[in-house]
C-alpha cells in the first residue's frame, strides 16, 4: 500500500504515535515515518517508543530529533514491551480526544488493540518494515504503509545475470519488451505518474524475475534514471515514473548508452523530458527549483528545504520563510497556513 496514495487525505485533530522499537528499529525508516506523520495531524499529543535498552539506543538520535519519549523495558521479555505499549495506548484514547493513532510495528500482537481503537472511532495507521509485517494487515488497519530501506546508491551493485532479466510474456517475432516497459507492465500503477511505494514495486519486479533478489535496488534503477525517479534521496522509499514528452519525441525509442563489459545488455535510457521554457517561471522560482529539484514531484518539509536555500544564499540567514515565499504564492503555498511545515510547488499552466 502506497504511503502517498493510501495515506489518509484528511488531517486528524489529535494523534498518538506508539513505536515498538523491538520491531521497527531501523533509524532511517523511523525518521521517515515520524517526518511523514507531521502532516497527518494538527497536533501529536503522544510520541512514545517502547523496547529493550539496546533497541532504543540504536534509534536514540531519531527519537531526540522528533521529541519521542523512550520507555525502556528492563525485563528480558518482549511481552512486557507490548503490554506497556497497549496500556499507554488505551489510556491515551480513553483520557484524551484522540482521533488518529499510528502503530509503528508489524507485530500481529497489536491486532486486538487496533480493533478496539477502531471501534472507539480512531483512524489507525500501521507503519512497518516490509519484511516484518504479519499476513493480511489491511483487514485490521485503516492504512498500512510498508517500508523498505534501500541500499546506498554509492555501493557497488552486483551485475544481473542474463537469465535473471526475462520478459513478462513472449512477443512473437520481436525482441522482448524494453526494460522500462516491462516495469510498467508489471506495475501498471506507475503509469499514473503518482509516487508508488518502492517496496511494493520491488516485490512485484522480483516476483516476475525482472529484478534479481541480490541486486541493489537503487543502483538498478539508476540505469533508467530518466524514466524512474526514486524519492527522497539519499535513502528513497518511493518511486515515480516520468513519462517522456510525446510531442518532443514522437515515436522515439529508448536509446542505448555505453556500458562496462559484463553487463547482459546495453542499459537503456528514456528520451529526456523537454525542458520547461525559461520564461515559464520567474528567475527566483527557477533558482529555488534548481536548489530543490524534488519539489517538482512532491511537497518538501519546510524544515529541510530552508537550510538548503540558506546554504545556496537564495534565502537570507535571518529572513523569514513565510515572507520570502509570499511574492511567489502562485508557485509556492506553505501549508498549513497557521503553522507551515510543508512546501508544495504548483507548476504554471501553459497553453498548448
Amino acid at each position: 500500500m502506497s504511503a502517498d496514495s493510501a495515506a489518509r487525505t484528511t488531517t486528524a485533530k489529535n494523534m498518538a504515535v506508539f513505536i515498538d522499537a523491538d520491531n521497527l528499529n531501523d533509524p532511517t525508516a523511523l525518521d521517515h515515518v515520524l517526518t511523514t506523520l507531521r502532516s497527518k495531524a494538527e497536533r501529536v499529543l503522544y510520541k512514545r517508543a517502547y523496547g529493550r535498552t539496546e533497541s532504543l539506543k540504536g534509534i536514540e538520535a531519531v527519537l531526540w530529533r522528533h521529541g519521542v519519549r523512550p520507555v525502556a523495558n528492563m525485563i528480558v521479555n518482549k511481552v512486557t514491551t507490548d503490554s506497556a505499549l497497549v496500556i499507554d495506548a488505551v489510556e491515551a484514547v480513553c483520557s484524551n480526544h484522540i482521533d488518529a493513532v499510528a502503530i509503528c510495528s508489524g507485530d500481529a500482537d497489536f491486532v486486538p488493540l487496533v480493533t478496539w481503537m477502531r471501534e472507539r472511532g480512531c483512524y489507525v495507521f500501521c507503519f512497518s518494515l516490509a519484511n516484518k509485517i504479519f499476513a493480511n494487515p489491511e483487514s485490521f488497519y485503516d492504512d498500512v504503509v510498508l517500508l523498505e530501506v534501500v541500499e546506498d546508491e554509492s555501493a557497488a551493485a552486483e551485475t544481473p545475470s542474463a537469465s535473471s532479466v526475462q520478459p513478462l510474456y513472449p512477443v512473437t517475432g520481436q525482441p522482448h519488451l524494453d526494460m522500462v516497459e516491462q516495469v510498467l507492465t508489471a506495475f501498471p500503477a506507475l503509469r499514473s505518474g503518482e509516487p508508488q511505494q518502492l517496496s511494493q514495486v520491488v516485490a512485484v519486479l522480483r516476483q516476475y524475475g525482472i529484478l534479481n533478489k541480490s541486486i541493489k535496488t537503487a543502483a538498478w534503477f539508476e540505469k533508467w534514471a530518466l524514466a524512474f525517479r526514486l524519492l527522497p534521496q539519499p535513502v528513497p522509499n518511493r518511486i515515480i515514473y516520468q513519462k517522456p514528452s510525446a510531442a518532443a519525441h514522437p515515436l522515439q525509442e529508448p536509446h542505448s548508452v555505453p556500458v562496462q563489459r559484463g553487463d547482459p545488455e546495453p542499459a537503456r535510457q528514456w528520451p529526456p523530458i523537454a525542458p520547461q521554457h525559461p520564461s515559464a517561471v520567474p528567475d527566483e522560482v527557477a533558482r529555488i527549483l534548481k536548489a530543490l529539484p524534488d519539489l517538482r514531484y512532491e511537497p518538501q518539509m519546510l524544515s529541510q528545504a530552508v537550510p538548503v536555500l540558506r546554504q545556496k544564499t537564495i534565502l537570507g540567514k535571518h529572513a523569514k520563510s513565510t515572507e520570502f515565499f509570499a511574492p511567489y504564492a502562485a508557485y509556492f503555498t506553505l501549508s498549513p497556513a497557521h503553522q507551515p511545515m510543508q512546501l508544495p510547488y504548483t507548476a504554471p499552466c501553459r497553453d498548448n
